[in-house]
């Protein structure tokens, strides 16, 4: 693997807290634990580290066997061809792999075994791929794991041969991505751009992990312009439709990133905050701007819920000392279904359309009330209100499945994702005192606009092109 450059820096250590399963990640071996931080630290050798999340600052050490992996959206097709290809930024990375490849899954506890065992072996997630041989094993109670030969993809899933028996063990795990166990090694392990998931035992204060799966929280292979200020933006998968506007109003102007993954409801959020903010507190680290949004994975939440774990966000945000910005949630289009219960008034009634209108921005705005600092970006204002998005709003969204909506769902499409995107990118610069300096030019083309028509609700295009260009429209959905 190409050496990852980095700039090690010396980082206080916080006093150690406490170590808990990890829910959303693969089940440990029975007597493990498992958590993940990001990486900070310890000495140079990277024999011991610490991982930094919201319990503080956890000490660990590598046993001498411990495995070091990599966590990582992979192009399907690669673990046939032996080749995995992945992505860091705008950097791509290829390892060659060997031929014989193994997978491993291990089961809770007893009980999770015999649940798996009566299931006639059904189709099971959270399994990891390992490139040193693993012999075949069928699980039993005093041995909770599966493991054996893969011999191809099938769909989400693995063909594992185990003797004469083939299963299919899935091996992604957090955020869909897999795990590849001994793709890397010890030197691959860099402080302040990675989050690591180990596993392993406490002793003590120490925790000796015997595995250890890194994820990239930022490309150190990209540097940041040192002139330029630092940008962070935290969303859902509607953050991704407007990624590009976003970052060509603003490129040049701020180096600018994103939680590697789909940020989704405000709880997760609390759970992750502190390794998407990253060593905020180190030089060439820290965060100028930051803007975020929960809303539609929240759609089911109760107003005391998301509040109180919208307001700790919030005081995780304010610890930066960045500038804030909270962006709406956008609007859920006319042909999801109507509210069932429309009278409830502290529960959200669903991916219902009116949603975001009744409960979530509502709710979000009376927190922010309380912090009238945090700047508010409001896409469901202007999407509501422009008439380029009539179209979209009245026949989007539900659909049975097998079937397709042409119009799409409730993500932005295509064209309409531009002013949304402009939109954040102008308050991004007044925020930051720059007001009177533009927006890089948009990326509409006249054939955008001539192929597109049905985009634009039959609007005049050369407006559509006044909403992208003009500060005052883009200003007249920002609060201050």
């Amino acid at each position: 693997m190409k050496t990852f450059l980095f700039l090690v820096l010396l980082l206080q250590a916080q006093a150690f807290n406490t170590v808990v399963p990890e829910k959303s990640y693969a089940d440990p071996p029975t007597g493990d634990f498992v958590t993940n931080g990001i990486i900070t630290p310890l000495d140079q050798e990277m024999r011991n580290f610490y991982i930094r999340n919201a319990d503080g600052a956890i000490e660990v050490q590598l046993t001498p066997d411990a495995k070091i992996g990599l966590q990582s959206r992979v192009k399907r097709g690669g673990f046939e061809a032996r080749i995995v290809e992945f992505q860091l930024g705008s950097k791509k990375f290829s390892h060659e792999l060997p031929m014989d490849l193994y997978v491993k899954r291990t089961f809770k506890d007893a009980e999770a075994v015999q649940k798996y065992l009566k299931s006639s072996y059904k189709q099971i997630f959270d399994g990891k791929l390992y490139l040193e041989p693993i012999p075949d094993h069928l699980p039993t109670e005093k041995e909770p794991w599966i493991s054996g030969k893969f011999l191809k993809e099938n769909g989400r899933f693995m063909d594992v041969q185990i003797g004469d028996k083939i299963v299919q063990i899935g091996t992604q795990g957090h955020d869909g991505q897999h795990r590849i166990m001994g793709l890397l090694s010890q030197k691959d392990i860099k402080p302040f751009v990675q989050q690591a998931f180990v596993h392993g035992r406490l002793k003590g204060s120490v925790f000796h992990a015997h595995e250890v799966c890194l994820r990239m929280l930022e490309n150190p292979n990209e540097q940041d312009d040192p002139n330029l200020g630092r940008y962070l933006f935290i969303g859902d998968s509607i953050s991704g439709n407007y990624d590009a506007a976003l970052r060509t109003a603003l490129k040049g102007k701020l180096n600018i990133y994103h939680p590697p993954t789909n940020c989704g409801p405000v709880s997760k959020g609390l759970a992750n905050i502190v390794q998407w903010l990253g060593p905020y507190d180190q030089p060439k680290h820290r965060w100028d701007i930051i803007s975020f949004n929960f809303g539609h994975w929240d759609s089911s939440n109760t107003k005391e819920k998301y509040q109180t774990d919208l307001e700790a966000v919030i005081a995780q945000l304010k610890k930066t000392k960045a500038k804030l910005i909270f962006v709406t949630t956008t609007p859920i289009p006319g042909a999801y279904p109507d509210p069932t219960n429309p009278s409830e008034a502290n529960k959200a009634t669903g991916r219902v359309q009116k949603t975001m209108a009744r409960f979530i921005n509502p709710w979000a705005l009376e927190v922010m009330a309380r912090h009238p600092e945090i700047k508010i970006c409001d896409q469901h204002a202007l999407i509501s209100n422009e008439a380029f998005y009539a179209t979209w709003m009245a026949k989007a969204g539900f659909h049975k499945k097998g079937e397709n909506n042409p119009y799409g769902d409730l993500h932005i499409p295509g064209l309409l994702s531009q002013p949304v995107g402009r939109q954040l990118a102008r308050l991004v610069l007044d925020t930051l005192g720059r007001e009177k300096e533009s927006l890089n030019l948009h990326s509409v083309s006249e054939n955008d606009l001539k192929f597109n028509p049905a985009a634009l609700s039959g609007r005049d295009p050369v407006d559509f092109l006044d909403l992208l260009t003009k500060d005052a429209r883009l200003r007249k959905y920002n609060r201050h």
